[in-house]
């Protein structure tokens, strides 16, 4: 095998930005199924479409939802997407998919064992409240019952604690945890290495020195010294892929996340590309997941709910929709298919990209292919990457529309948690069913339009904010 080091990228073919390739690729989509798309108002070039994909994404997935043609339009976006996801080396240009067929040698890998008993004993805080592991059921009726989580995640956590608890303790021993970007705030990467699992940890940093000293940890912990980069070390990373699972299937976590420079995409691009470049045997599942501001498919009861709270909205809302200063309607519907409206633009195009065709319509692609694909829906949570002026405001003012974030402790625990049923269940998860979205899912109006009136109440309480915003 090649070990010779050659300096290259992942990026996006022909310098393409995000948002001219997500136009491009939806773009091909509705030209190559046109009675899906007939009643589509879609935006024909890509100045027009930067300006309407708010607006136009929740109306093209619900058309897609709703037509019989939704997994075939969904490969064809899928695959046409990851042909412009490239590897460039030098002056050459090679599609990432052929430039991973390239066998390297794996770095080393450091291996760290730890002496805790095997076994992770879940708590989350909530509501000023710690619910304990034997709690978890509670918990999701309570998460349930606000309207936080879906039906069918507050049926996970009682299954969870039914079924998968021994002793009070969560025991992964012998499972092999691949996460990609294990340092990434959304990772529950120190909560499986607790639960006794081996775990790669595929990262441009090492582990956190402190972590070693930990009595709570008890499984391996495994990294590349020298540091991992996705997007320009993909076949060594592929290669420490294979050389941690050693024949065994891994569990594959892609949670690796940067902003700017269209790296949403480029990072998903590439972790959807090393996927599908292992062997078939090695990939016991996948677990991603997904921004509850990314159109997504509603249920019959999301959308009960969602007009059980339009039928019982106090005065004020009334009196912005009244007004014309907050838009009307949640949800994109045709026939009996919706999706979210919870696009909001100020997060940007390659998010959605990244989001939507990277996340959501390749789960369902791979489930199709008969994958065990974990791919929930995590809360609005206050991460490091949502630290923006708008958003403090916005966290702020939520609560004024009943909706909740969290921390990412909490979005890390509860989302592992769901991540675990999905591989432990006798049944295959179904991608988007088991959603932690924090009341945004049954908002009954556009989220781009309630974020502005949630921004203004957070900066009238706190007017500092303004400051921040004028600086930027």
């Amino acid at each position: 095998m090649a070990t010779e080091q050659r300096t290259g990228s992942v990026e996006l073919a022909g310098g393409e930005s995000a948002s001219g390739m997500l136009h491009a690729v939806l773009t091909n989509a509705v030209r190559d199924f046109p009675q899906v798309f007939s009643e589509l108002s879609w935006p024909a070039d890509g100045k027009a479409f930067r300006g309407a994909y708010p607006r136009v994404l929740p109306d093209f997935e619900a058309a897609r939802l709703a037509s019989s043609q939704r997994g075939a339009i969904a490969a064809r976006i899928v695959d046409d997407l990851a042909e412009r996801i490239i590897w460039r080396e030098e002056e050459a240009e090679v599609a990432l998919s052929a430039a991973l067929q390239q066998e390297v040698a794996s770095p080393p890998l450091a291996c760290h064992t730890f002496d805790g008993a095997a076994g992770w004993q879940p708590s989350v805080v909530y509501q000023g409240r710690r619910w304990q592991v034997d709690e978890l059921a509670e918990l999701g009726e309570e998460l349930t019952e606000r309207r936080v989580i879906t039906a069918a995640a507050g049926r996970a956590f009682s299954w969870l604690q039914s079924q998968a608890l021994h002793n009070g303790r969560l025991d992964l021993s012998g499972r092999r945890i691949a996460v990609l970007g294990g340092g990434a705030e959304m990772a529950p990467t120190r909560f499986w290495l607790r639960a006794g699992a081996d775990v790669l940890w595929i990262d441009t940093v090492p582990p956190p020195p402190q972590w070693f000293d930990d009595a709570a940890m008890s499984g391996r912990l495994f990294w590349c010294e020298a540091g991992a980069d996705l997007l320009r070390q993909p076949r060594e990373v592929r290669a420490m892929l294979l050389a941690f699972a050693d024949g065994h299937p891994l569990d594959l976590g892609l949670y690796a996340y940067a902003p700017g420079q269209a790296r949403e995409l480029r990072l998903t691009g590439v972790m959807n590309a090393l996927v599908d470049s292992l062997p078939e045997a090695v990939v016991g599942s996948v677990t991603i997941l997904v921004s509850p501001t990314t159109p997504t498919e509603l249920s019959a009861e999301d959308l009960s709910a969602m007009q059980a709270r339009d039928d019982n909205r106090p005065t004020w809302e009334a009196l912005l929709t009244g007004l014309g200063l907050m838009a009307r309607g949640g949800s994109a519907a045709r026939g009996d298919a919706a999706a979210t409206r919870t696009v909001v633009s100020i997060q940007g195009v390659s998010y959605q990209a990244a989001q939507y065709v990277s996340k959501i319509l390749t789960a369902e692609r791979w489930a199709a292919r008969g994958l065990r694909v974990s791919a929930n829906t995590a809360a609005i949570t206050r991460t490091r990457s949502m630290t923006h002026p708008v958003f403090t405001a916005a966290f702020g003012g939520a609560a004024a529309f009943g909706v909740e974030t969290m921390a990412p402790r909490q979005s890390r625990c509860l989302n592992g948690l769901l991540a675990v049923h999905d591989w432990l269940h006798p049944q295959r998860p179904v991608p988007g069913s088991l959603r932690v979205h924090g009341g945004i899912h049954t908002l009954p109006y556009p989220l781009e339009s309630a974020l502005r009136i949630a921004a203004a109440i957070g900066f009238a309480r706190s007017p500092r904010l303004i400051r921040g915003l004028i600086a930027r």
